[in-house]
Parts: structure tokens; sequence; C-alpha cells
């Protein structure tokens, strides 16, 4: 009696080995995310549409760092004008911002543009730019106004990412957590 005991509580052991078969042992395939290997800013004078400034990030060594060398500004801001601006996003030839965030709402979403300035600059999110469902404007396009000071300071972009809270209420926008895609300043100029 004792081995058949023992057999039917060996194979009782074997069975439930087989049945707990581990998931966790087989990795799952990590999605990569994809980088953001190039930004551009393009800002446009409502009134010339001649006199335009363009901010542009192109990671030409594929390392993923923002470095001062990769970065142009070509062009310098009028005192009292008004530009519209629109960011694109790209990784080497896809267009990411199209084809990973606007591509459908939960895309939009999942993202936030904020905006912060040390010159003398309103902003506001463009009656046309993409809107969350949180009914905040996703920031792709805006509507920037130079103020009557000159001087050089910086625009600086990011990329929020799944944020707990955002808010474009003062056209710039704020968000919360440290999740960011991407974080870059540029160095311009109001002349």
């Amino acid at each position: 009696m004792k081995t058949i005991k023992f057999y039917a509580m060996t194979i009782m052991a074997i069975a439930m080995l087989a049945s707990c078969s581990n998931d966790d042992d087989t990795p799952e395939p990590v999605e990569e995310e994809e980088a953001i290997t190039k930004l551009v800013l393009t800002f446009t004078n409502q009134a010339d549409a001649n006199d335009t400034i363009v901010l542009t990030w192109n990671d030409t060594n594929q390392d993923e760092i923002i470095d001062s060398s990769e970065k142009t500004v070509t062009g310098e801001f009028n005192t009292s004008a008004v530009y519209s601006a629109e960011i694109g996003l790209f990784n080497e030839d896809e267009d990411f911002l199209d084809e990973d965030i606007l591509a459908d709402q939960a895309g939009i979403d999942a993202h936030f543009f904020t905006y912060a300035t040390t010159l003398d600059f309103t902003m506001t999110r463009a009656s046309d730019d993409n809107t969350r469902t949180d009914n905040n404007k996703l920031g792709v396009k805006t509507v920037w106004t130079a103020g009557t000071s000159t001087g050089t300071g910086s625009i600086t972009i990011k990329l929020y990412h799944e944020s707990p809270s955002v808010s474009d209420s003062d056209g710039f926008g704020t968000a919360a957590g440290d999740d960011t895609d991407i974080e870059i300043s540029f160095d311009v100029t109001i002349s």
C-alpha cells in the first residue's frame, strides 16, 4: 500500500509541475522604444512668410545625446512680430510625430509638449492644434508673439510621455512627472 501511495504522490507531483509551467521563464519580447533623432521647430512670421526662424537638432552620431554641435538656429525673431510655429520629430527617415504620436487618439493622449523661454514671448496653442481627450491641446502647432524687449536667451521644448496631469492654460504648458521623450534648449535672439 505504501508503494502505491508513493507512486500516486509522485505522479501527482509530476502532473502539478507539468501543469504549472512558468511563463515567466520565457522572456517576453521587449518592444524597443524608438528614439527621436531629429527635431525641427519652424517659426513663420504671420505678416511676412519670408521671415522664418528654424531650430534644428539632428543626432548625427546616433548616440541619443543632445550635443551642442548638433543644434542649429537659423534666423532671429523680430520685436512685436507674431509667428506661427510647428514642430517636427523624426527617427532617421521616419516621421516620428505622424507615425508614433498623431496616428491615433491614444498616441495624442499619451503625449504633451511644454515650452519655456527666457525671452519676452507670449505663446498660445493654435486653434488647429491636435486636442487630447482631456481638452488640452498637444502643442504641435503654436503661435508666438515677440515682445518689445531685445536680447538673446533660450527656448526649451519638452515632450512628456504619459504625464499624470497636464495643462495648456498658460499656452506654454505645464506637466507633472519626469518621463520625457525629449528635452532640448536652443539659444535664440529677438532683435
